[in-house]
């Protein structure tokens, strides 16, 4: 069996304020309270650091997939411009093809 010792009731008194039983629940619940506050107190920095973390991690991808979409967005954009070059390439061939047809009909009606 534990063998429990008895507190001297000057310990007790010198911990919580008091040595006497029926003050011992009031004493706990106030030590309970500053316990709290103390916690209370640690977690002042820890809390936001940690949010402030989450939130830089959150801005990192975010950050990310706005890059991934702007290359995407230019890479579609460059594809457009070549493709509209192209086909301003082909008009020129198909009209000056088209003025040279005209031309030698003119011909041909000529003689």
């Amino acid at each position: 069996m534990l063998k429990t010792e008895k507190t001297k009731p000057e310990v007790l008194e010198a911990h919580y304020g008091f040595s006497a039983p029926e003050d011992v629940l009031r004493v706990l619940h106030r030590d309970a309270l500053l316990a709290k506050e103390k916690s209370i107190g640690e977690d002042v920095y820890e809390k936001p650091m940690a949010e402030l973390d989450r939130l830089e991690e959150k801005q990192r991808e975010t950050y990310r997939r706005m890059l991934e979409q702007l290359l995407l967005a230019e890479k579609c954009h460059r594809r457009t411009v070549y493709e509209l070059d192209n086909e301003k390439k082909k008009h020129t061939e198909y009209m000056n093809k088209s003025d040279d047809f005209t031309n030698l009909l003119e011909q041909e009606r000529e003689r």
